[in-house]
């Protein structure tokens, strides 16, 4: 007999609980290892993101442009050489994607041209929280608008659309997805 963490178990019995125990740490590996750095960095963005959103969600384009500038020079930092795993290549474009509509948004007149260039930015960002899954942010497509974005939290706040439909969005990846907000509730379809 081989002990085992204390107890006294035959050789199969040791074999089976070191596969199981095995199963179990693949089990609590976060589901896209290898990116763990690379979230991190995004998190600075991210914050200057949610500033813009929150700002073209409420009719306004108050420091967006401010905002954008400083994505733009966040993305230049990133470094995505320790990303691994079957999506690395993608990780690896999106510094340039982000870096490139973040200077779009900047230059952008007027809401409208905010709200489109903010479009463009979502799609990279979108496609990280996709990808990396970080905990509390969802991805939140309209319709209507014809375009997503990423937003901690469950209750949609549409920067396509403000006031006339803030409601209206559907949150189609990350920890909330599927949840009766906006369109799937219809609270966004009261507004139309």
């Amino acid at each position: 007999m081989i002990r085992f963490q204390h107890l006294r178990l035959p050789l199969s019995a040791t074999a089976t609980a070191i596969a199981l125990l095995g199963a179990l740490t693949l089990l609590s590996t976060p589901a896209r290892a290898g990116t763990e750095g690379f979230d991190k960095q995004m998190g600075p963005i991210f914050e200057e993101y949610a500033r813009v959103r929150a700002a073209l969600a409420s009719d306004s384009t108050e420091g967006v442009a401010g905002a954008a500038a400083r994505i733009e020079a966040l993305a230049g930092k990133l470094d995505t050489s320790r990303v691994t795993g079957e999506h690395a290549d993608h990780y690896r474009k999106l510094p340039d994607q982000i870096q490139a509509s973040a200077r779009k948004l900047r230059e952008a007149k007027g809401l409208e041209g905010a709200r489109e260039a903010f479009k463009e930015l979502s799609r990279p960002l979108a496609m990280w929280v996709t990808m990396s899954e970080p905990a509390g942010l969802n991805v939140v497509y309209c319709s209507m608008a014809k375009g997503s974005w990423v937003q901690k939290g469950a209750t949609v706040a549409n920067p396509y659309m403000g006031a006339k439909m803030l409601r209206c969005g559907d949150i189609v990846a990350g920890a909330d997805k599927g949840r009766p907000e906006g369109h799937g509730s219809g609270q966004g379809h009261q507004q139309h």
